[in-house]
């Protein structure tokens, strides 16, 4: 079995040249808003990852800097946007949260001295901070008097995935805005111009419509067809049934990215629990809906019970690694799926 590949990081500055439709109205509502003069001095972007907010931010971060504005964008020809393109513009400055780590105090205050300075280009400066859910207390306070005494001419820019994890003060200095997945049919088409045809609506229930983790996805599936995930989850559980020795090949797999893999290892008895509740009944949209037969066979061989009590494990053992590190994952991996294999030990083995 090939290696299960990540998928929860999409680096998103790798289709800087794809569109992205759905922002447009967010974008042209944050143009308009500037050129009324309305314009926060600090906005948070969120949405599930791939859905374009880094792109957005980026976008945005251009038409402020850009010192001969269009009407409807950044012209991309003055001497600050080709500064920009090319990821040298002393006015913009860019902090992401590394993988596991904090955005400390420290950075923080790097970031505001140079807000306080002024801009050496045109008149904006902006600042972008990706993964701002990784902010200690203390760099969240650092920005926060930033906020409350902002500079004319300086913008900040906090992208996250939910608002949720954000301390409540600095939430509210922030102008929110929350950028939704584009529907199935939108979606379908957009990828479609883009060279790809899909017809498994459970491919994008498990991206949550996210365009750019989508095709993300895909182009890793053109070159590797090994990595289709979903398809590598039902296999592993097939072959730890009727080949016990590959239990701890698959735990090995699961764990080469334990959040998302074990999250996949839900949803399969998730639905599987669905069509057992629906009479042998799944909607198409269903994350699993294209291994429907070998999830019919599964629902008879697992109690309400087992279903109800695996579905637990995998998510207690999922929160266990993922707020531990240092854990040894394929082991706690490696339990979990005696577990389950367990749970069908009774009916699967003895006739």
């Amino acid at each position: 079995m090939a290696n299960i590949k990540a998928t929860s990081e999409v680096i998103e500055s790798s289709f800087e040249q794809v569109s992205t439709p759905w922002l447009t109205p967010f974008y042209q509502q944050l143009q308009q808003t500037y050129q009324q003069g309305r314009f926060a001095h600090g906005l948070l972007f969120t949405g599930s990852a791939g859905i374009g907010k880094y792109k957005l931010a980026q976008q945005l971060a251009q038409y402020l800097l850009c010192t001969n504005k269009q009407h409807d964008d950044a012209c991309f020809e003055c001497h600050s946007c080709k500064l920009f393109s090319a990821h040298n513009h002393l006015d913009y400055h860019f902090l992401v949260a590394e993988k596991n780590k904090s955005i400390g105090i420290d950075q923080v205050r790097l970031l505001t001295e140079k807000l306080n300075e002024r801009p050496q280009l045109g008149n904006n400066k902006v600042v972008l901070i990706k993964g701002a859910e990784q902010l200690t207390e203390a760099a969240a306070n650092a920005l926060l008097k930033t906020l409350e005494e902002p500079q004319g001419d300086s913008y900040l820019i906090l992208l996250a995935r939910t608002h949720h994890q954000l301390m409540p003060t600095l939430l509210s200095r922030l102008q929110q805005t929350h950028l939704h997945s584009p529907d199935d049919q939108t979606l379908i088409n957009w990828l479609y111009k883009l060279g790809y045809q899909v017809s498994d609506l459970g491919v994008l229930r498990w991206f949550q419509n996210s365009p750019l983790a989508l095709l993300n996805h895909l182009k890793a599936l053109q070159q590797d067809a090994s990595l289709d995930t979903r398809r590598q989850c039902v296999e592993g559980v097939f072959n730890m049934l009727y080949q016990p020795q590959q239990l701890f090949s698959f735990s090995r797999l699961l764990a080469n990215d334990a959040e998302q893999n074990l999250l996949l290892l839900f949803h399969l008895l998730h639905d599987t629990h669905k069509l057992k509740l629906n009479t042998e009944q799944l909607n198409q949209d269903a994350i699993y809906y294209f291994a429907l037969p070998q999830l019919q066979l599964w629902q008879a061989q697992l109690s309400f019970k087992s279903l109800r009590m695996l579905s637990q494990e995998i998510l207690k053992t999922r929160s266990l690694l993922t707020e531990h590190n240092a854990l040894k994952k394929e082991l706690l991996i490696s339990a979990l799926l005696i577990k389950i294999k367990n749970e069908f030990k009774e009916t699967h083995y003895v006739s």
